[in-house]
């Protein structure tokens, strides 16, 4: 892995790191079964122009009030979730922001797309990799037109759309946010990697990344090149929690992270105002088919 061009102070990262590695015991979060999460969300189906598929879950705040506009939470299941049953990747860490804990203070809709491939066709245990040399795979391209489509269809505030990825959806998480870098309002990344070089179109947009620092499946330098890169950059909000002793299953503690949901949402993008515009006709024409 070619190294970046800059060296931050170890010394003040180490500090920020160990004032980070703290205990997720003080969680609110209780996981629920797939059968739970199935139960509260629709099965839907994408297709694109060319004929490519992916199967999706939709989880919609209630009730959805006339004229008011909601996040979106995009959720990206890790390796282990893979196929097209609409179902494997119902798992806490994907779907655990539909708990009522969550939604009594934040109601938002969550898009829980489910990939057979890779979001990004790489080695994991290489950790980052470089986001020129690689188109965007089939997965990203199908995960773009899900949101795409859901923008255009439901009232989302443009504003607040929020990308999380756990393993191979943290991969997954930091390509998507990379290409689409005037779309997401915060990223979220559980023990992922991405391209450290292309940071600097993300500088603006906060970031929280957790890795567990003896994770032998993605490298915890997956998550500690990109961090350094983003302050390097001058990111204003790179935060990278690491959890001491623990393997790759940090991600079991950090979707429950004390403070990482009411941090997520309270944070919002500039929009354009012809974003503003369409999403305005958008919830007008949802108003006028309620009865349909």
């Amino acid at each position: 892995m070619r190294r970046l061009p800059f060296i931050l102070n170890r010394a003040a990262l180490l500090a920020l790191l160990v004032l980070s590695a703290v205990d997720a015991s003080g969680d609110t979060l209780v996981p629920h079964s797939k059968d739970h999460y199935a139960s509260k969300t629709e099965a839907h189906g994408h297709s694109s122009p060319q004929g490519k598929t992916m199967p999706y879950r939709l989880y919609s705040p209630s009730p959805v009030d006339p004229g008011k506009t909601y996040p979106l939470v995009v959720a990206l299941h890790g390796a282990g979730s893979r196929g097209d049953d609409n179902f494997k990747h119902l798992v806490p860490w994907v779907a655990g922001w539909m708990a009522d804990e969550v939604q009594k203070n934040h109601p938002c809709f969550i898009v829980m797309p489910q990939t057979k491939m890779q979001w990004v066709p790489v080695a994991f245990n290489h950790g980052s990799y470089s986001l020129d040399k690689r188109p965007p795979s089939e997965s990203i391209v199908l995960l773009k037109e899900i949101v795409d489509a859901l923008m255009a269809t439901q009232p989302i505030d443009p504003s607040r759309i929020y990308v999380v990825g756990t393993s191979m959806g943290g991969y997954g998480a930091w390509d998507f946010v990379l290409r689409n870098p005037d779309l997401p309002a915060a990223v979220i990344v559980f023990c992922g990697a991405g391209d450290p070089t292309a940071v600097d179109r993300l500088k603006n947009v906060p970031v929280w990344a957790f890795h567990g620092d003896q994770d032998k499946v993605v490298p915890v330098s997956g998550s500690t090149d990109m961090i350094e890169a983003m302050k390097a950059a001058g990111a204003a909000d790179a935060r990278l929690t690491l959890y001491e002793g623990v393997g790759h299953d940090a991600y079991t503690k950090s979707w429950k992270h004390p403070g990482l949901v009411d941090w997520l949402f309270q944070q919002r993008r500039a929009v354009s105002e012809s974003c503003q515009i369409q999403q305005k006709l958008t919830t007008e024409d949802t108003e006028n088919t309620e009865g349909e």
